[in-house]
């Protein structure tokens, strides 16, 4: 882990000129039970293709728990340590683990603090936000300052959501 406050001062500083021409890479992945696999670049669709893909879909949701565990044993950080670390309620961690079978779907901000309390980095990040169906946008600015942070592993959610907050006005990572 970095969390080296330069990384954050100096995006606090040079905002403009780092945000502008930072470009968030695109990891997608398609998600398959529990598992995501593959990186690619999808085709261009028209609307109706795409709607024909989607009712070909099974009707089954992805499960996103799985994966966290995964991570939590490969980092080494109990459940309970990274819902707290994650500043992620008890309750939204419950439904989280519990998703599968109540078709519980976190919303991204959720999803992104867990993944900046496992210290994941940015292909990771978008794996999990595609298992819930999300990914990283760069027509978002929030999206630009996590996926940035992430790329120089900082990955202190305060300070991310502090940052956040001074740039756009509003909150994202605690909504």
């Amino acid at each position: 882990m970095t969390n080296d406050k330069r990384v954050i001062e100096n995006l606090r500083a040079h905002y403009q000129e780092i945000i502008s021409s930072y470009v968030i890479t695109a990891y997608a992945t398609s998600c398959h039970g529990s598992v995501c696999v593959g990186m690619y670049e999808p085709p261009l669709l028209s609307l109706n293709a795409i709607k024909n893909i989607v009712k070909s879909f099974p009707n089954t949701s992805c499960d996103l728990y799985p994966s966290i565990i995964k991570y939590c044993e490969e980092k080494d950080i109990a459940e309970n340590k990274l819902y707290k670390k994650a500043h992620v309620s008890k309750t939204v961690f419950s439904k989280i683990r519990s998703m599968k079978d109540t078709g519980y779907k976190p919303s991204k901000s959720t999803i992104l603090c867990l993944c900046l309390a496992l210290e994941l980095n940015n292909k990771e990040t978008e794996e999990m936000l595609n298992i819930a169906g999300y990914s990283l946008s760069d027509d978002i600015i929030a999206d630009k300052i996590v996926s940035y942070c992430i790329s120089k592993r900082y990955y202190d959610v305060y300070d991310i959501e502090t940052l956040i907050l001074e740039k756009t006005g509003g909150v994202y990572l605690y909504s």
